[in-house]
């Protein structure tokens, strides 16, 4: 099935409000996200919509969904990778009848082990599933929190969404306030907690959790959570079992029935999906984008012309210059929900445009570095941590997300209004606790480190940015290094065989053992956006740049201290880019001053 828009609208009461007019304006909103089919189904409790971006069953799967007995209506974003080897858990009988896809095969498996079921999927997803005998509706999210899920909660309505806007433009005559503290936690940690969003009213549901609902219920309940990442295994793996993990995780990533593009940077990690998707499919095409700027100087592009020659593929080589200050506002309020916490969506949406001109999945190598330590910060770490408190190794890292979670409190009392630091000062946890492996705080600081990045630093523009920049721009983006099964077996080793002093990824580097690549991969990492100056674009568009933020609707809008704007020149480039994403957010959404608590 693949990547779509999913939303619906459930009556809490009956009759209360009319859920038809709304049932509409979400349709509407959801189009974007799928262009290769809707669907609708209603009855008197509920409306389900989606939006089809096909790449599984592209011929013949539909949404909304039915199992064999009509009981069980369906819509889903994201796939089921291992549905093949789930369809033949199935009975005959019901395996027989079952129309085609990934996701008809995870919800006939709800219809014969219930919410258990969910237990055994494996891939990026969020499912929406209604019981028309018992009038419960479920929505689940994968274990990483890779599709989003957004919901709504009312004494008279119940809706979820792929997307906020799209909550937003069906809850119409619904007052839906921005909240003060999520606005000042994404300035200054770049993310939210929990299950937060801007909006007051608005929530996620969590990353694995199992949310239910139904008509007279107070709200809706977390009936379950999917056993964590951390829990999937009681023993620790070998790294022939890696390998194999590895290879796994690889050709799960290539389920489509469409071929597939590979972003190529020329790296180890997409390099080892190049090199997978060659043995195992037939890539559409590899892409490359550099430094319009200084192409010479590109060492990325250097390496990726030099190894598509050794994998014998042509490389689609895409020149990227940072948008001009109006093309990049059009850019964040065309193709994202929320505001962007760093500008390497920028750098992306030039990727995921080139790639949907070859096909509609795009394959890259992100996540690597997190689950195979490969940042120079995890070897810091293990070499500084000992004798250290989390909060202290975090300050002095040369990793700024681990310095901006370590400031938290430090940024509330220097930039937030009276009215709202001390809500934002009670925030439980910035580091957002429990998540998994974060009991290995004091045991294993690298892993911990390396899960904080994994399951709560990355979630919020990794995941979140990725999704909906690259739906917007018609393309499926997918990484086989967040395969669940793949990161719980590389998190079960001990640091000392996780990370190696002077042999980076060698887990992963052991996919290249015996072929022609083997000695590649020597060079010092080059990071997408060390080519370009962010920077430097700010200062050149300095005064219509800053004045999208000191004349915008952040400027009295509440949560900042009056006189936090008056010197923008003192912040650093990032908290800059954040102020302005939020800034442009704000126009777009009309969001009008907050009322303070």
């Amino acid at each position: 099935m693949t990547m779509c828009g999913i939303g619906g609208l459930l009556l809490k009461r009956h009759p209360s409000v009319d859920h038809r007019s709304m049932a509409g304006p979400l349709a509407a909103s959801l189009a974007h996200r799928g262009r290769d089919g809707t669907g609708s189904f209603e009855d008197e409790w509920i409306s389900l919509h989606s939006a089809r971006h096909a790449v599984i069953a592209v011929d013949d799967a539909r949404q909304p969904m039915f199992d064999r007995e009509r009981a069980l209506v369906m819509v889903g974003n994201g796939e089921v990778l291992n549905y093949r080897q789930l369809g033949r858990q199935l009975p005959d009988d019901r395996r027989r009848r079952m129309p085609p896809g990934d996701l008809q095969v995870a919800l006939e498996l709800c219809a014969e082990r219930g919410t258990a079921a969910f237990e055994e999927l494996r891939g990026p997803f969020a499912l929406a599933l209604w019981d028309t005998t018992a009038h419960q509706l479920t929505l689940v999210r994968d274990r990483l929190g890779e599709r989003p899920l957004y919901y709504y909660d009312s004494p008279e309505l119940f809706a979820f969404a792929s997307e906020m806007r799209c909550l937003t433009a069906c809850l119409r005559g619904e007052n839906l306030p921005l909240d003060p503290v999520n606005a000042l936690a994404f300035l200054g940690l770049g993310r939210l907690t929990g299950n937060r969003t801007l909006y007051r009213d608005i929530r996620s549901v969590p990353a694995g959790g199992v949310l239910r609902t139904g008509p007279g219920d107070a709200g809706p309940r977390l009936t379950a959570a999917l056993t964590p990442v951390s829990g999937l295994r009681d023993a620790p793996a070998d790294e022939a079992e890696i390998t194999h993990l590895i290879d796994q995780a690889q050709r799960r990533a290539l389920v489509a029935d469409r071929p597939v593009t590979v972003g190529f940077s020329g790296g180890i990690d997409s390099s080892a999906v190049l090199k997978a998707a060659l043995e195992h499919a037939e890539p559409a095409a590899a892409v490359t984008v550099f430094s319009a700027r200084h192409p010479d100087e590109d060492e990325n592009l250097k390496r990726a012309r030099a190894l598509a020659g050794k994998f014998g593929v042509d490389l689609h080589e895409v020149p990227f210059r940072i948008p001009s200050l109006d093309a990049t506002m059009e850019l964040l309020n065309s193709t994202l929900d929320a505001p962007a916490a760093e500008p390497l969506v920028l750098h992306n949406d030039a990727l995921h445009r080139a790639a949907r001109d070859h096909s509609a999945v795009l394959l890259g190598g992100h996540g690597a570095d997190e689950v195979f330590g490969g940042y120079a910060r995890y070897a810091a770490l293990r070499a500084d941590a000992a004798g250290s408190t989390t909060e202290e190794w975090m300050s002095t890292s040369l990793w700024e997300r681990w310095n901006r979670t370590a400031g938290w409190s430090r940024f509330v009392t220097a930039l937030g209004s009276d009215a709202v630091a001390p809500h934002a000062a009670a925030l439980a946890d910035a580091l957002d606790r429990p998540f998994p492996y974060s009991t290995a705080e004091d045991t294993d600081p690298v892993l911990f480190g390396q899960a904080l990045d994994l399951f709560r630093l990355m979630t919020y523009d990794n995941f979140r940015a990725t999704d909906e920049n690259g739906i917007a721009r018609g393309v499926e983006v997918r990484s086989p290094f967040f395969d669940i099964d793949l990161v719980a077996g590389v998190f079960s080793l001990p640091v000392e065989r996780r990370i190696r002093p002077g042999a980076p990824k060698h887990l992963l580097r052991n996919v290249f053992h015996g072929t022609p690549l083997a000695e590649e991969f020597t060079e010092p990492k080059v990071g997408f956006d060390d080519h370009f100056s962010y920077s430097d674009w700010m200062t050149d568009n300095w005064p219509d740049f800053s004045a999208t933020i000191t004349r915008g609707p952040l400027n009295g809008l509440g949560i900042l201290r009056d006189d936090a704007l008056t010197d923008l020149e003192k912040f650093d480039w990032r908290l800059l880019w954040r102020l302005f994403s939020l800034s442009t957010w704000l126009e777009r959404e009309g969001i009008p001053p907050v009322a303070h608590r």
